[in-house]
């Protein structure tokens, strides 16, 4: 074996303990990029696949009245039509627990077998389902606390309480998780509905175009052409749906959030590539005269980089081998959250060679490019200034002003003097060293950031709308009667009636498009009756006013329908909505930001009651409570009045349900930047540990020098914890100052995905947890230099040599 390599595997024998801390470093920060890159591969695969796989309709038409089978087989043999089915939806209520309701959404479907458009993917149970029974969705089944073969008890608007035998359980990609939207999804015959005495009509028609399957806009034209086409064969159209071709409603969300993280995890490879650069640094400064030797035998410049860019090679390829299991096994762990969190199947964890491949390159090319520099300026070094090399003990520049300072301030302790000067003496790893925690330190505020931010959100919803309680109702009730059933219950402090009304655009023609997706409520808007008097929402006025008693054909918009329904809409404009058959016109006097809730147009109950003509009655009560600790019993007892007196309820909604609705969006991004943060921190220790032992190595003269001057154990031992204590609080103050950026760029991204106003504000609670966190992993990562420091004999720092 040739000289050189004989070398490099001694110093490797000799230094392994700072080697093993560059493979743990390079494997943890690659396993970060292989956990992002890996989860961003499959999903971008699998959630479009899931969806797709369904043959999800171009479009929907929800017709006035049934459509009869002849005309159905007429409409799929026009032009640019590949298939069309019909369906319908109803609405009913679920008892999930003694007392207890939350609101179904069935979907009719007439023949289960010739199911061709939004299909159903079959997970249980008999298929199809038999006569009398229903399919669930998966993610409804835990929730409904119901299970296969078992009967729920279902409400039906017209028909009563029935109940009804789950025959099957279905998946159903396009619709968000029960448990978040507090919602059940069942499928159900017309036939079946029929037996318990509530009657659908076939009114929705489902159409899959034959050509522009991507493209909204020939979409549109393809449903327009057909909207006419029926009107002029007596089908009215009341509302055209057209959501987002091809793509799940998380889809766009779901790529930006990954694509972030995947940004975010190279910056965990570029920490780890730095740390590299700045062991192998450490390592070549101690053997200067080494290399000076080799290159006096006939050693060149390139001999001795490739000497070092080899175990640099060799290095990455063992992080590699440890970094890709773990990487893989991470990706395919967020990507069982993800699908968690977008009811998803997952039909392949598979990832294709390619990344695997780029990975490889990567994770070796990375340390070698980061150590580079370091090398060719050690091999730079002619063999009589490396001779003359001098030991890094000598006084630097700023020493006399660190005496200086530390005799102002009164310091006595000789070792946290030492430690500080020690840490000025070596300035640059001083400062890499703070580099790699504070990247630590800034992603971890920003995923405490991100949480604090969001949960203000929810605070602030909760406390602009000043409600606890909110019911819906089946069918539309006087106000009065209402107020007077609620307001003979103690609990209750005040009650108010409002009403809401799903909305459509007005289009030319008479045609309303929306882009609403099948679950009812992604892309939807609607208009809601708001007392001018109310004193149970607060919303913040973003310009205009809110409504006056005396106002008629007056709107405000809240920001969320401006954004996505009304985007060119200004107070004193005007807007065109359609409820049912009925096509109104509005003047703007306000916008709101109305936090975490869907779109809306608020105006009078007169204006309402007129538009959809309920005559003044409301389908929507919304109440304040006393004691809000008794949110779950009050809302039974005015449940169980509202029913003495003749008046169901479909829903209720609390805001313990919203609030646990709305984090599950957002928890599962704070815990994947919190794991980045956990793969920064360690590889920031490691460097810690590194920077350590390598002062230790090089002041190993000082230590014996204090030690013969009758300096104690404890004070070397104090001398280095003070100088790690003193790297991690610097880190962490950087580290506020550097959080800044991180969560601007996820409060920005978070805020164009959502449409909502998340500013990310620094957590005092995540400062302070921070710099505990940061000082306590300095003293651990310092405790063994410091005890290897204390042991050395004043015999050993004089026969000393750098290993």
């Amino acid at each position: 074996m040739s000289p050189r390599w004989i070398k490099i595997l001694r110093d490797v024998r000799l230094a392994r303990g700072r080697l093993l801390m560059v493979v743990l470093a390079l494997a943890v920060s690659i396993a970060a990029v292989v956990t992002m890159l890996g989860a961003y591969t499959v999903l971008a695969r699998e959630v479009p696949r899931n969806y797709n796989d369904t043959n999800p309709a171009s479009a929907q038409l929800e017709t006035v009245g049934q459509i009869d089978a002849d005309l159905l087989e007429q409409i799929a043999r026009r032009p640019n039509i590949a298939a069309a089915e019909l369906a319908a939806t109803t609405t009913a209520r679920v008892e999930i627990a003694p007392g207890k309701w939350l609101p179904m959404r069935i979907f009719v479907v007439p023949d289960f077998a010739q199911l061709r458009i939004n299909t159903l993917g079959r997970e249980a149970g008999s298929w199809p389902p038999p006569a009398g029974t229903l399919l669930i969705e998966r993610s409804a089944l835990g929730l409904s606390a119901g299970a296969l073969g078992q009967s729920l008890t279902v409400e039906f608007r017209r028909a009563g309480s029935h109940r009804i035998v789950v025959g099957g359980v279905v998946h159903d990609p396009g619709l968000a998780p029960a448990r978040q939207e507090q919602v059940l999804y069942g499928y159900a015959t017309p036939a079946t509905l029929a037996r318990f005495g509530e009657q659908v009509p076939l009114n929705l028609l489902k159409i899959v175009v034959a050509h522009g399957t991507a493209d909204s806009a020939a979409i549109e034209i393809t449903a327009r052409g057909l909207s006419q086409w029926l009107q002029a064969r007596g089908v009215q159209v009341h509302e055209v749906r057209i959501p987002p071709p091809m793509q799940h409603p998380h889809q766009s969300q779901m790529n930006t959030v990954l694509l972030m993280l995947f940004i975010f995890s190279l910056l965990v490879l570029l920490l780890g590539s730095v740390l590299t650069a700045t062991i192998i640094s450490g390592l070549l400064s101690q053997q200067v005269r080494q290399m000076a030797i080799m290159k006096a035998i006939g050693a060149s410049r390139l001999q001795l980089s490739g000497l070092y860019l080899g175990m640099i090679g060799a290095l990455a390829g063992l992080a590699l081998v440890v970094a890709l299991p773990l990487g893989v096994m991470g990706g395919r762990a967020l990507v069982a959250a993800v699908a968690e969190l977008l009811n998803l199947r997952i039909a392949s964890m598979a990832l294709p060679w390619h990344l695997y491949a780029a990975t490889i390159v990567l994770g070796v090319a990375a340390p070698l490019a980061a150590a580079l520099a370091p090398i060719l300026a050690a091999t730079r070094l002619t063999v009589q200034s490396a001779m003359q090399d001098r030991d890094v003990s000598r006084d630097t520049p700023g020493a006399a002003w660190t005496r200086r300072w530390l005799q102002r301030a009164a310091v006595r302790d000789p070792a946290f003097t030492l430690a500080l000067r020690n840490v000025l003496r070596r300035r640059s790893r001083f400062l890499m060293t703070i580099l790699l925690l504070s990247g630590a330190g800034a992603m971890f505020l920003t995923s405490m950031n991100l949480r604090a931010a969001w949960e203000n959100n929810v605070a602030q919803a909760a406390a602009d709308r000043k409600f606890d309680l909110e019911l819906r109702l089946d069918e539309a009730a006087p106000s009065d009667r209402l107020m007077g059933l609620i307001g003979a219950i103690a609990a209750v402090r005040r009650a108010e009636g409002w009403s809401i009304a799903p909305a459509a655009l007005a289009g030319e023609g008479g045609i309303s498009i929306s882009r609403r997706y099948p679950d009812g409520g992604h892309g939807s808007f609607s208009l809601r009756a708001a007392p001018a008097d109310t004193t149970l929402v607060a919303l913040n006025m973003l310009a205009g006013r809110w409504l006056r008693p005396e106002d008629r054909g007056a709107a405000v918009l809240n920001h969320q329908a401006l954004s996505t329904v009304f985007p060119g809409a200004k107070v004193g404009g005007m807007i065109t909505v359609k409820i049912e058959e009925q096509t109104r016109t509005f003047k703007v006097v306000g916008i709101v930001r109305d936090i975490l809730a869907p779109g809306a147009v608020y105006v009078s109950p007169a204006d309402f009651a007129e538009t959809t003509g309920s005559g003044g009655a409301v389908n929507a009560v919304r109440i304040s409570l006393i004691d809000k600790a008794q949110v779950p019993s009050a809302a039974s007892t005015v449940i169980t009045a509202l029913a003495a007196g003749g008046v169901s309820v479909k829903t209720s909604l609390t805001e313990t349900s919203f609030s646990a609705a709305q984090g599950a969006h957002i928890y599962i991004l704070v815990w994947a930047l919190g794991f980045i943060a956990t793969m920064m921190a360690v590889v920031g220790l490691l460097g810690l540990a590194s920077s350590l032992g390598n002062s230790v190595l090089e002041r190993t003269r000082e230590f014996g020098v204090m030690r013969a001057l009758g300096a104690s154990s404890g004070a070397v031992v104090r001398s280095v914890l003070y100088e790690g204590i003193l790297t991690a609080f610097a880190s962490a103050l950087a580290a506020v100052a550097v959080a800044a950026m991180p969560s601007a760029a996820v409060g920005a991204m978070l805020a164009s995905i959502s449409n909502q106003n998340i500013s990310l504000q620094l957590s005092p609670v995540a400062v302070a947890l921070w710099f505990a966190v940061a000082v306590s992993a300095a003293l651990v990562a310092s405790y063994i230099p410091a005890t290897r420091a204390a042991r050395l004999t004043i015999k050993q720092t004089q026969e000393w040599q750098y290993a």
